[in-house]
């Protein structure tokens, strides 16, 4: 087991260096797939083996240390160079204040003379998330990122990308699989530089404005990070098993829960800090993916429930899941009002990070369930998503979702492949729903949470209704399209899907293999939490049953009335307009007066009673008062 933690951080590293020393298609696609048969082979290997812990002292912890250190001295001179060349004197100012704090903590805060690894369940949930559909997107990359490149007339970078994506995968696994606070908060900056370069990939005006607002923003996180850090070892407390085993008895603890709480805010990309996230949609969808699904963004909720058993029925705690269910609420308003798909999965990638980090506000068994669960159907069907977007734009040649009306015709695979992802995030049996069932019910004692969480659904139905009647409705246009797919394309949207389907028939298996005892790790409860009396748990396993039925039911259903009623070339009309129609134009028709008019729908986004700028003022302000309670409660 030990071989496999350290497989699981040095193998991504080493196929980065071997990334690096060639520049040829085929080259790129044999390490690709390889990286991800070894990669998810080791995830599985461990989680078969179950959980462990290691800890590291003598030789072994000075050698670790030594090459940390290394590490951090070059990631400083990273931000201070990339910060002056561009003169971005904001980064460089926080730059500044981070080192400060880390030339502190290493001279003057005493640390412990071991380091420590940890694998629990929720590790290996993230470890299968990153080391499965991690490396699909890499794959998906060989029959992506080429065409890309020829479609922005970019110089070929592929070595920078994929080495670039391989060091964020090693230091995700390096994350999750730390229980040494101070190594956990060395792959997290990891990331935040691996994110900065990635977002920059086009290394124009747009590209560079993104990825320095994510740096920024993510820079503010690992400050918080690291304070906390120095107010925790303070108080002789330096991996995650302490701290959960070391209720908050001082304020000092609690309020450095708190700074590891907004560090997990600003990296899950919730309001004040979701523009970073927006900007991040410039870079090639692969990344985009990678940051919404497997990576990034998860390793911001995967902190905050970390931390959950800290704060759990603590005025912080309320505040976080106030936080979170707000951030849910306001990015799905936002959501309703968006053309762009980027756009849209983007705010509802921040909404469903809002959810789980309300969960695990809560600090109930059934609402940290609730958290863990949708990080595992949530990284699932957004990864999914986002490649559909992606490819549905190399298809058609855009993004705005008007744009994809008949794709069902042009593209009858993808459209199918997106239509099922969207229903995934919607509609029963699938997992998505039914952790949202459980956060309401978790939030059942709290109604101001449980309306947000209720308006906040309704809204999340709206937007993703919109884009699934547009996709199959089935009529066709004149608009060239591409809509062949590269084996490496369809292959992992195919095994997403498949996945998708299959976690929602396991449910049962899941919540009982991982996330039970996992809560009950954390929480300090009993272990079998599916059978607890009166607690709608128990209804899970006894539903798992239920799920296949369903599913099998509809399945056939529906293959059935396809069958039946698929229709013909034959039977395809025009869209009538009540008046004579164009021929030239089959969206406009012959008015009154006798002129021709375009077919226009009004305000179908909401956008003349929403507006995105106006509610976006709000959410600053609301998230930035909800961010100072919580800190003055955790200093009172």
């Amino acid at each position: 087991m030990n071989l496999y933690i350290l497989l699981l951080i040095v193998v991504p590293i080493v196929f980065s260096v071997l990334f690096m020393l060639n520049n040829n298609q085929k080259y790129y696609k044999t390490l690709s797939i390889l990286l991800c048969v070894i990669a998810a082979a080791l995830s599985i290997l461990l989680t078969l083996n179950g959980t462990t812990s290691i800890t590291l002292s003598g030789s072994m912890f000075k050698l670790i240390e030594g090459l940390v250190l290394v590490c951090e001295i070059l990631i400083t001179i990273f931000l201070f160079w990339v910060s002056i060349k561009h003169k971005r004197w904001s980064v460089l100012a926080l730059a500044v204040v981070q080192t400060g704090i880390a030339v502190y903590s290493e001279l003057i805060v005493k640390k412990p003379d071991t380091l420590s690894f940890n694998v629990d369940k929720l590790t290996l949930v993230m470890l299968l998330i990153i080391n499965i559909i991690g490396t699909l997107i890499v794959v998906f990359s060989n029959g992506y990122i080429s065409e890309y490149e020829h479609h922005k007339q970019l110089k070929n970078k592929q070595k920078l990308y994929y080495g670039i994506i391989c060091l964020f995968l090693a230091a995700m696994n390096g994350l999750v699989l730390s229980d040494s606070l101070s190594l956990v908060y060395f792959f997290w900056e990891i990331t935040t530089i691996s994110s900065f370069v990635l977002i920059s990939y086009n290394r124009d005006e747009e590209a560079y404005n993104s990825g320095f607002r994510a740096l920024f923003l993510n820079l503010i996180g690992g400050i918080c990070f690291s304070l906390g850090n120095v107010l925790f070892e303070n108080n002789g407390i330096s991996t995650f098993s302490e701290l959960i085993k070391h209720k908050p008895g001082t304020s000092a603890i609690l309020l450095a829960v708190v700074l590891l709480c907004i560090a997990g805010f600003a990296k899950s990309a919730q309001f004040p800090f979701q523009s970073w996230l927006l900007g991040a949609m410039v870079a090639p969808t692969p990344v985009s993916a990678l940051l919404h699904s497997s990576t990034m963004v998860k390793a911001g909720v995967y902190l905050i429930v970390k931390l959950s058993p800290a704060y759990a029925g603590t005025y912080v705690g309320t505040m976080v899941a106030v936080f979170g269910a707000f951030s849910f609420l306001i990015c799905s308003i936002i959501a309703m009002t968006q053309q762009n798909a980027k756009r849209i999965l983007a705010y509802s990638t921040i909404a469903n990070l809002g959810l789980i980090i309300t969960s695990a506000g809560m600090g109930t068994a059934i609402a940290v369930s609730s958290a863990i669960i949708l990080i595992i159907f949530h990284a699932i069907s957004k990864a999914l998503l986002f490649l559909c977007a992606g490819q549905i734009e190399h298809t058609i040649g855009s993004r705005d979702v008007e744009d994809m009306g008949g794709l069902i015709y042009k593209a009858p695979l993808l459209a199918a492949i997106t239509a099922f992802g969207i229903v995934s995030m919607i509609l029963p049996p699938f997992g998505v729903l039914v952790t949202k069932w459980l956060s309401i019910e978790a939030a059942a004692q709290n109604p101001f949470v449980a309306i947000f969480l209720v308006l906040g659904s309704a809204f999340t139905t709206v937007f993703w209704i919109k884009w699934l009647c547009t996709i199959l409705a089935y009529y066709k246009d004149d608009k060239e399209c591409h809509s062949t797919m590269d084996l490496t394309v369809s292959v992992p949207l195919v095994l997403l899907s498949v996945m998708v389907l299959a976690t929602s028939i396991f449910i049962s298996p899941i919540f009982n293999s991982f996330v039970s005892p996992e809560v009950a790790t954390l929480l300090n409860t009993k272990n079998d939490l599916s059978i607890t009396h009166g607690n709608v748990l128990s209804n899970i396993g006894s539903f798992n049953d239920m799920i296949i039925f369903i599913i099998f039911i509809v399945a056939f259903i529906i293959y059935f009335a396809y069958k039946k009623f698929k229709p013909s070339k034959a039977k395809i009309k025009n869209v009538y307009m009540c008046g004579e129609n164009n021929v030239e134009d089959k969206f406009s028709f012959r008015a009154a007066n006798g002129v021709y008019e375009k077919a226009n729908i009004s305000n179908f986004y909401l956008t003349r009673v929403i507006k995105e700028d106006r509610v976006t003022i709000v959410g600053y302000i609301i998230s930035i008062a909800i961010i100072i309670s919580a800190v003055i409660g955790g200093i009172i």
